[in-house]
């Protein structure tokens, strides 16, 4: 980042009696750097300043591109607000030129690192976020279409203009044909058991249709402020897609996924393998937080596991095959021998999910 992009960020938002010793940076991740400025009288802010270069690679300027992302937030923050208070940044603002790209959001505290937090706090925590995305997942998008979302000159809409029907049995078909592509690999897969479990789980599958909701495809500890008496969601990414397979997701994250990236460059520092158990405390909070005592969800839950287990198993060997691996996939997977390490953990992890079913 250029040295007079700060100064430049505070120039444009017209803000007055800030002094440096006012602004600290807290954060930085692949694409911003983050700073929070003090103010007298007033409430704290949040700047993230976007980066010229991610990745190894220089960022092409994309208005649309910004604009989606940005409208997506802020989309994402003020339904999020209005079914539980406060639990994301209620003030958020962009700026975008060629020359300078930067957000301006409310400062929603600082919570604690995963390693100071007691199982008791974990589990609350992940209960409040479960009972949080329970209602969120219940209210209507608002947003015509689902999928990825895109700023159409007016409003936000999904890239997929069918009808829910269409989308969820394409949902259906995709897991199916992910599965005999897998089936047909040299990898050490159980064709007599496993693969028979997971197509009669896709298959019933078909018949309990979900609703599509506004969904958070980044519930990483990175964007959620993590304190038991208070617990707030920042920078998601938004798409419009089904609920149960997204509350899904986020107990495949706590459970498996995060640590199971604790050997890529990107997240090596965030010691998710050490602090798997508060991870899975989490995961268990929010559970009961999401479904409380109802079993046919939480065999719904575990089913949505399974495919989200089956999809990163078969990511890894699509990244396995190619003949060289770009920079960034390097950053955020490994390289080849972490990844194909990571697929046996997925292909164990399947198996063992499987034996529940």
């Amino acid at each position: 980042m250029k040295s007079d992009d700060l100064h430049n960020s505070i120039k444009k938002l017209k803000l007055k009696n800030v002094k440096i010793d006012h602004i600290s940076k807290i954060g930085e991740g692949a694409w911003h750097d983050v700073y929070k400025i003090q103010r007298d009288f007033e409430d704290d802010i949040v700047l993230r300043i976007k980066k010229k270069k991610a990745y190894g690679q220089i960022l092409e300027y994309d208005e649309l591109d910004l604009i989606t992302e940005y409208e997506s937030s802020k989309a994402y923050y003020q339904q999020a607000n209005q079914c539980s208070f406060d639990i994301c940044p209620s003030f958020f603002k962009y700026f975008i030129d060629e020359e300078l790209v930067f957000t301006v959001e409310s400062f929603m505290g600082e919570g604690k690192p995963l390693q100071s937090l007691t199982n008791f706090e974990a589990y609350t925590i992940g209960k409040k976020l479960g009972e949080f995305f329970l209602v969120m997942h219940s209210k209507n998008p608002g947003i015509k279409g689902s999928g990825n979302l895109l700023w159409n000159g007016k409003h936000l809409e999904g890239n997929l203009q069918q009808n829910a029907y269409r989308v969820w049995q394409n949902d259906n078909d995709f897991y199916v044909s992910i599965l005999n592509k897998l089936i047909a690999t040299d990898l050490k897969i159980d064709r007599n058991t496993m693969v028979d479990k997971i197509l009669n789980l896709i298959e019933n599958r078909r018949n309990k249709q979900q609703n599509l909701s506004l969904v958070n495809q980044d519930v990483t500890p990175e964007n959620i402020i993590l304190n038991s008496d208070k617990v707030s969601l920042i920078d998601p990414f938004p798409t419009v897609d089904f609920d149960l397979k997204y509350a899904g997701y986020f107990i495949f994250c706590y459970k498996f996924l995060l640590p199971a990236y604790s050997t890529a460059p990107r997240y090596r520092n965030n010691a998710y393998d050490q602090n798997c158990s508060i991870l899975s405390k989490i995961a268990d909070g929010f559970t009961n937080g999401y479904i409380g005592e109802n079993e046919i969800w939480l065999k719904c839950l575990k089913n949505e596991c399974i495919l989200w287990t089956l999809l990163e198993t078969y990511d890894h060997y699509e990244i396995l095959n190619k003949s060289e691996l770009s920079y960034k996939t390097i950053q955020q997977m490994g390289s080849k021998n972490i990844i194909n390490k990571r697929l046996t953990l997925c292909l164990k992890e399947l198996e063992s999910l499987c034996s529940t079913i």
